[in-house]
């Protein structure tokens, strides 16, 4: 919070008011994984108020203000929702009583409604950008950060446990997902936010996402890329499970994609650019001639509140690494005669003298 009002200071913001939940929580210590509003005005003398649906277990807002999310005497929708949380953030903005002449929002994240709030309190404050300052306060992972993110891979690496003992021709897309995604609630330990890619075989060329009912083939190299929420930091890691015995054009495959994986780690150092560890990895990849052409995605990029965040590792980026980055480095190669890809991925984190590798599972077939 001192570092955020700091910065408030510095671009002489009177006020901020943000609306992104993952932004709430960074700041206030409130987790709330849910559509309804949440707010956190913040003075620049680092006092801040705190607008919920639910009251906080913990927070270190100075105030909080709940507001209604149901009542039985209108109808639920996320609009009506909206205007409870607007009649209250209009309600703290009176009770400020101060004069102010710019106000830091997040723009892609705040409501019309809030809007309209600020515009009839203040007619003539300037609206300035939260969210860059947010996002460059958030790219450096305090150890706290860290352990959170070490907790939620820890999550995954046992759903790819229960992936590989239940991966076998026959059983289902969807049967490998039930199976890995009970082990990642247990292991959690509550119903975490989850997502992955759990597409199988030739489907995983050029589809990801859910899995479907499609029965795993003979030969299929099935790739299982995870990224869930654990109490609101993401861990990444993705792995690539050979359904019967690999070939050998699996088996070289594979190979390439670990090397590039050990090469990554070799490359990225602090003032190193993304884009250069890009282009690297990048021709590296295309020297295999089976899946020439194939690397079409990103080679990685940062992981903390959000799963995917700076810095990005693509061509056109512009960012260097930096000390405190948390990432996620993920090659891969995709053909039609190798029965899908291989994608394999670790998450580190950046210090002076290169990366830690934060993920300890098999990358093995």
């Amino acid at each position: 919070m001192g570092r955020f009002c700091s910065q408030l200071v510095e671009e002489e913001i009177d006020l901020a008011i943000l609306s992104n939940y993952r932004n709430v929580y960074y700041l206030s210590g409130h987790l709330r994984e849910v559509e309804s509003p949440q707010l956190l005005i913040v003075t620049p003398e680092g006092s801040s108020i705190l607008i919920t649906d639910v009251l906080p277990t913990q927070t270190i807002a100075d105030e909080v203000l709940a507001y209604e999310n149901y009542s039985i005497d209108w109808p639920v929708s996320f609009e009506a929702v909206c205007v409870k949380a607007a009649e209250v953030l209009r309600k703290a903005i009176k009770g400020l009583r101060r004069r102010v002449y710019r106000v830091a929002v997040e723009p892609s994240r705040f409501n019309n409604l809030f809007a309209e709030v600020l515009r009839d309190c203040w007619p003539e404050a300037e609206l300035s950008e939260a969210t860059r300052i947010l996002s460059k306060l958030r790219r450096k992972k305090d150890q706290d950060e860290i352990n959170l993110i070490i907790q939620c891979i820890q999550v995954i690496e046992a759903g790819f446990k229960a992936a590989r003992e239940v991966i076998r021709p026959g059983i289902t897309e969807l049967e490998v997902f039930e199976a890995v995604h009970g082990k990642i609630i247990q292991k959690a330990g509550y119903n975490l936010k989850f997502d992955g890619d759990f597409a199988c075989g030739v489907r995983a060329i050029k589809e990801c996402g859910s899995p479907l009912r499609r029965e795993i083939l003979p030969g299929d190299l099935y790739i299982i890329d995870i990224y869930p929420s654990f109490y609101g930091y993401y861990g990444d890691l993705c792995r690539t499970f050979a359904v019967s015995e690999a070939t050998l054009l699996q088996r070289e495959a594979w190979q390439m994609i670990s090397d590039a994986l050990t090469f990554a780690e070799s490359l990225i150092r602090p003032g190193v650019r993304a884009s250069a560890v890009y282009n690297l990895i990048r021709a590296r990849i295309d020297s295999f001639a089976i899946a020439r052409g194939s690397f079409s995605h990103h080679a990685g990029h940062g992981i903390g509140l959000d799963p995917q965040e700076p810095p990005w590792i693509i061509p056109g980026s512009d960012h260097v690494f930096e000390v405190g980055d948390v990432i996620a480095m993920e090659p891969a190669c995709y053909s039609p005669a190798l029965q899908g890809g291989v994608r394999l991925e670790r998450n580190y984190v950046v210090h002076e003298e290169g990366v830690e590798n934060l993920s300890h599972s098999s990358l093995g077939l």
